[in-house]
């Protein structure tokens, strides 16, 4: 059985290899011959997992495959097979995936068939989204970077498919929805990896997250953050979202929030997220340019910190705690900073906007302004945004009408803190009243307010007192 799992493998791989270069040589283009081996050579594991088991023969054969590879690679023997564009060795590290692989299952012999999963989900999921993404011309936008719609839906439902037969022939017991989350998660590694070693993230990652799925019902609380966050960070970094170290700083809330409330905290900041930005395009219909607020749509650290920073000491103590007070205090918070951004960004369309503390009639945009349209949108932003507990089981209509006055008291709040005391500045060239430390490239002049009492502090403090109102009155309730 090992000598035929030597004999074959060694066929197979060299009747790829070889249909690829005749093809080649035929005038294929080499993306599409190089795509060929790319699909088809992950049958080997069919063939080694049959014969071998997990053993280390199984190991020996990967490790001379990758060494061939390599040689081959940086020797530009096999033309037909290396990448057009960059110099990474996609197939070399395909190999190195395959070795990594077959070197836990020498001690972990139940992740065979998740590597199985794992490598369908490279050779099948990833390279059928290149083939699809290179076929199809029209009505296929890229969707990062020179990932494309039609490529991405390819990786998508062939990797889906793959986890799927392989569960069923095999008889791996995976449900349907975790088939799809193995293929989102297939989807999101080839996206944001870089420097061509989506080989092995995908390989690893998909292999890994189906051992997960067999041996650790628990991933079940936690699966929406693994498979959401590489699509969420590929998401970010297309639309600019947040500057880099934002990112980081986002990522470091969500690894929070996702360890400690699972499925429901990051879905419940992932809205957020998502629907801030939308309010940022919206706003950004408005025809006059913005030279009042300080700062743009691409959030920094401070800005992510003044919105984050309460939600996770939420998080945090109620998994010190155990006490669902601090759940509620998690969701108001989220659902003030909700409520403040689309009070801000449909109240910049209000033609009557009124200081709330001074009840002057204000400009569009600046701190302390009121608007009817905008009050009513933060009202029905924070109703909507509060119904994601719902579909998490947590359906307590007491909690709902809690959190949701919390954050719309809060949101007024916060318009009470932009009037009395954000700091305001006013230009000495037109003498408008403004955010910013400049305007008509000048310096401008502080006129009220303290001076490091900007808009992220009011948004912490009001995100603060949101969380605190809703505790109160969910332990008076």
């Amino acid at each position: 059985m090992i000598l035929k799992g030597y004999i074959f493998s060694v066929l197979y791989a060299a009747a790829c290899l070889l249909i690829a270069l005749l093809a080649y040589k035929a005038g294929v283009p080499k993306k599409y011959s190089r795509k060929f081996v790319h699909i088809f050579v992950g049958a080997e594991w069919i063939i080694l997992s049959y014969y071998m088991k997990a053993s280390y023969h199984f190991l020996v054969v990967c490790l001379v495959f990758t060494a061939i590879l390599a040689i081959t690679h940086f020797k530009n023997l096999m033309p037909m097979i290396s990448s057009e564009s960059d110099n990474a060795p996609g197939t070399v590290y395909y190999g190195v995936a395959m070795s990594i692989m077959a070197a836990i299952c020498l001690f972990v012999p139940d992740m065979m068939l998740p590597f199985g999963i794992g490598v369908f989900c490279t050779s099948l999921g990833d390279g059928l989204a290149g083939v699809f993404g290179q076929l199809i011309k029209k009505y296929n936008p890229k969707v990062y970077k020179n990932k494309t719609l039609f490529g991405s839906l390819a990786n998508l439902v062939f990797s889906t498919a793959s986890a799927l037969v392989i569960s069923l022939v095999y008889g791996l017991e995976l449900k349907f929805w975790q088939c799809v989350m193995i293929g989102l998660f297939a989807v999101g590694l080839e996206l944001i990896t870089v420097f061509g070693l989506d080989n092995i993230t995908i390989t690893l990652g998909c292999a890994f997250l189906a051992y997960g799925f067999v041996n650790f019902p628990i991933i079940n609380l936690y699966i929406i953050p693994i498979v959401l966050t590489p699509l969420i960070i590929a998401a970010v970094v297309e639309k600019k979202v947040l500057t880099a170290w934002g990112l980081v700083l986002a990522l470091m809330l969500d690894a929070v929030v996702s360890l400690t409330l699972g499925n429901f905290g990051l879905v419940m900041l992932a809205s957020f997220l998502f629907g801030s930005v939308a309010i940022d395009k919206i706003k950004k219909i408005r025809k006059s340019s913005d030279d009042v607020t300080k700062k743009g749509e691409c959030r920094d650290t401070v800005q992510v910190l003044a919105n984050g920073l309460i939600p996770m000491l939420m998080a945090l103590l109620y998994s010190g705690t155990g006490n669902f007070v601090f759940v509620a205090g998690y969701i108001a918070a989220l659902a003030e900073a909700f409520a403040d951004t689309v009070a801000s960004g449909i109240g910049a369309f209000a033609k009557n906007v009124v200081d709330i503390a001074k009840m002057k009639k204000t400009k569009p945009g600046l701190s302390g302004g009121v608007s009817l349209i905008g009050t009513v949108a933060s009202l029905i932003a924070a109703a909507v945004i509060s119904l994601v507990p719902f579909a998490f089981g947590i359906r307590n209509i007491t909690l709902y009408i809690i959190v949701v006055a919390s954050a719309f008291v809060g949101a007024i709040f916060d318009s009470l803190l932009g009037s009395l005391l954000q700091v305001k500045y006013k230009c000495t060239v037109c003498g408008e009243i403004t955010e910013r430390e400049m305007h008509c490239k000048k310096n401008t002049k502080k006129c009220s307010g303290f001076e490091f009492f900007d808009n992220d502090v009011v948004n912490l403090l009001s995100s603060l007192f949101a969380s605190i109102l809703a505790i109160i009155l969910l332990y008076l309730a």
